[in-house]
Formats: C-alpha cells, structure tokens, sequence
C-alpha cells in the first residue's frame, strides 16, 4: 500500500466504534474522501487537536485496496484558522463552505484549484469582520467554481450586455435577462445590483466595500440568489438557516446585524450527533 502525503481541509467527523474518528476531508491530491482515524479517541498522541472542522491539514492517507474508506494514519494542523472558529459569524460562514464543498464535489474528484481557493477564502474570512455581503459572496463565488454561475452581465436570453435600462431576473433562463427577452409579469431589477454582483464574482472578497450595495439593495440581492440557487440546486443548504439566525439582514433599514458572541462547542454539533456543521433544518 502507497502512503500519500497531502493537506486536506476538515469538513466533518464522527465517532467510530469505541475508539476510531471517521473523518470527512477535502484534499487537495485526492478530492473530497473519507477516511478512518484508527485510535483517535483513545490516543491524543496521533491526531493532537487536529481532527477539528475547519483546520487545514498536512495528512499521511493510506488507500487500502478493496475498501472504500482510506485510512489517516497521520495529520499535523497546517492553519487552525483560530479567527473561524473564535467569532460565530465568521464560524456560520465557513460552515457553509463546508457543505457546498462536501455536498457539490464528487468522492475522489481531485481538483487542487479549488482545495487552494477554499484554503484561501477561510484565510480570508478568519480576519475579515463578517457581515451578509461577505457571506453572500463566498457562496456566489463558491458555487459559480463549483458550475453554478449566474449570468450576471449579460443577458442570459440574447447575450447583450445589462445596461442602464431594466432587466429582470429568471433563474430558469440562467439569470439576467434585458427588458426585451424578460417576461413581462416578472418584476423588474435594477441593473446596478446585477453589475455589483458580477464585480463582486470577480474581485477579491477583502474589496467587497468597493461594490456600493446600499441595505435595500443587498436584500434584494439576497432574494435573486436564492431563487437562483434553489432552481439549480433543488434543495436547500443545512447550514442556511444558522447563517441567517447569526447574520440576519434587518429589511426594515437594509442594515446587517451580527452576534458577537464566540461559538460555544454547541455550535459544532449537528442533529445526527455528528461533530459538524449545525443542525439545518430546523480566493481569493
């Protein structure tokens, strides 16, 4: 059996019998796996603080022949992201990446480039000050690497560009459409909410200031991606409800609000009793 080195990014971790962790990673050599941490709740020696969500990992994985589950036979913490899990606003929106990741990436689908744009966007958010913008425009950004992309720009019907006219939005069409290829019944968009968005794909989420969305604005903005995003996708994100609890958008000044408060270790763990993202339902 071949060992392979590679770091790897924590998306969630069970219990595993009396003594084992099975730990879901994304890796940058092998994609998203599942490996199992033989001892790792009876031993701190071998995974000292690293099997924690959200840490970036150096990894030794060994693929056994014949089984599905790799086997982590070694790990040491490469970025604890301490920033992520020390402010709950921060926490929401990495957990989030975390389920896009884990739910949206085939099992043993490597793709370094988007291991290193993950790695990069939690750097970023483990310093930036949280707020709904910021949030929005990871799963954008996040997504749109992932194959969902709104067409922003551009008139999704006929491809000329959105301009200083109306538009109108239908997720069924790809995103913006001008006023001639709109129907008529859908209510209209102002074209600077489409363009910030598109600026905001593009440019690093550290400039997202420079985009000019007033309060209004960024709720509607809200609205559209998620119409856009539950048409495509079809279900809806666990992680979404946290996040809009700790983040809320007040629609009455378009103001963002935020909890301050640091992330208990409840915050950690699921419905399922899984250490992982919050129960659900209930870069660059």
């Amino acid at each position: 059996m071949i060992e392979t080195r590679t770091r790897a990014l924590v998306l969630r971790t069970y219990d595993h019998g009396e003594s084992d962790r099975l730990v879901h990673l994304y890796t940058e050599s092998f994609g998203r796996v599942a490996a199992i941490a033989k001892g790792a709740r009876r031993s701190r020696r071998r995974f000292p603080g690293t099997l924690e969500i959200l840490t970036v990992l150096d990894t030794r994985i060994v693929d056994p022949p014949r089984s599905q589950l790799m086997r982590l036979e070694g790990a040491r913490v490469a970025s604890p992201f301490e920033g992520l899990v020390n402010d709950l606003g921060r926490f929401a929106i990495g957990c989030q990446l975390l389920e896009l990741l884990n739910r949206f990436t085939g099992e043993r689908e490597a793709s370094p480039e988007l291991f290193r744009f993950a790695v990069g966007v939690l750097g970023v958010l483990s310093h930036e000050v949280p707020d709904r913008l910021l949030a929005l425009l990871v799963l954008t950004k996040t997504l749109a690497r992932l194959g969902y992309r709104p067409q922003l720009a551009r008139c999704a019907g006929c491809g000329l560009e959105i301009g200083s006219g109306r538009a109108g939005f239908q997720p069924r069409e790809g995103g913006a459409v001008c006023d001639d290829c709109r129907d008529p019944a859908d209510e209209t968009v102002h074209p600077r909410i489409l363009l910030a968005l598109e600026a905001g794909i593009r440019a690093p989420l550290c400039d997202r200031g420079q985009l000019a969305l007033s309060g209004p604005d960024l709720c509607r903005a809200c609205v559209l991606l998620e119409r856009f995003f539950r048409f495509h996708i079809g279900l809806e994100l666990k992680t979404e409800a946290f996040l809009g609890a700790v983040l809320p958008i007040d629609r009455l000044d378009g103001r963002a609000r935020r909890a301050d408060t640091a992330p208990t270790s409840e915050p950690r763990t699921g419905s399922d009793g899984c250490s992982g993202w919050p129960a659900g339902d209930a870069v660059e």
